[in-house]
């Protein structure tokens, strides 16, 4: 109709063929007079050097991906590992004899029972000689003659009540105990370090008569005068002198203070394990 209006068509940029048979060309708002449209979807290819450009970036993203999940494995081993040398108690431990200090030496002494031949507990009071290097195995020293030695190798099974009065915190510490003697297999440098850190009067005792047995001072009055030259300069170790290992499986944590109490056992497949229970 005569002066009617037309609207506008907003522009489309697609790429359209027209049926009048020529090139494909962009189409804009109108088309020619009977011309019909018909939309094609033009598929380029990708060129090699993109298919390889891609290829590459895939592998890069799978490489960082591998790499990520290593780091985070070996982080992991590593804290597990950090975990099982230093596990909470032990620092408990440290953390007590640190807030303890003014009651030292007497905080360093702590009572180990063991098993007699009999099946009756046995129990004496020994000194912490620390523990073996940055594990948690507990060592003390003993004679190669004390019962002690003969009940352990017995039956290994031991266990420790250690009280800390400044900070009112007692562990009971329990695992096998093993005797390192002049004559066993393994740990000897051990054996030598914790002689070294003994004092002359302390190495001397491994040098008197045999304990247990009947004192026999008339007979014998010399018998407890050591020679200095026997244990002045640490270097040859007495026989009788033995390092006493606990690999440590169990601890039991209260503390007075606060009346809170912790059970930390160990196993081969979930390493430690802290439960609070009720004190």
């Amino acid at each position: 109709t005569h002066g009617a209006l037309v609207p506008r068509t907003k522009p489309t940029h697609r790429t359209t063929l027209l049926n009048t048979g020529t090139t494909p060309r962009t189409a804009h708002s109108t088309l020619p007079p009977r011309a019909t449209a018909h939309t094609v979807d033009v598929d380029i290819a990708p060129s090699r050097h993109q298919i390889a450009s891609r290829e590459e970036k895939s592998l890069g993203r799978v490489a960082n991906l591998l790499h990520t999940l290593a780091c985070e494995s070996s982080s992991s081993q590593h804290q597990d590992m950090a975990t099982a040398m230093n596990p909470t108690w032990r620092a408990a431990v440290l953390t007590a004899l640190k807030k303890n200090k003014k009651h030292m030496p007497y905080v360093k002494y702590f009572q180990i029972a063991t098993v007699k031949r009999n099946g009756r507990p046995a129990n004496r009071t020994v000194v912490f000689r620390g523990f073996l290097g940055e594990t948690a195995d507990i060592t003390m020293v003993t004679d190669l003659r004390a019962n002690k030695v003969e009940e352990i190798r017995a039956n290994s099974g031991g266990e420790f009540a250690w009280y800390f009065p400044e900070t009112r915190d007692q562990f009971r510490i329990a695992g096998e105990l093993k005797v390192i003697a002049h004559d066993s297999a393994d740990m000897q440098a051990e054996r030598t370090a914790a002689w070294k850190k003994m004092s002359p009067n302390g190495r001397a005792q491994f040098a008197w008569p045999n304990p247990g047995i009947p004192r026999l001072d008339d007979e014998n009055p010399d018998a407890f005068d050591i020679p200095d030259g026997l244990v002045a300069d640490g270097e040859g170790v007495l026989e009788n002198f033995c390092l006493v290992v606990m690999n440590v499986d169990e601890v039991d944590h209260l503390s007075l203070k606060s009346n809170r109490r912790y059970h930390h056992t160990k196993s081969e497949q979930d390493g430690w394990i802290s439960n609070e229970v009720n004190p």
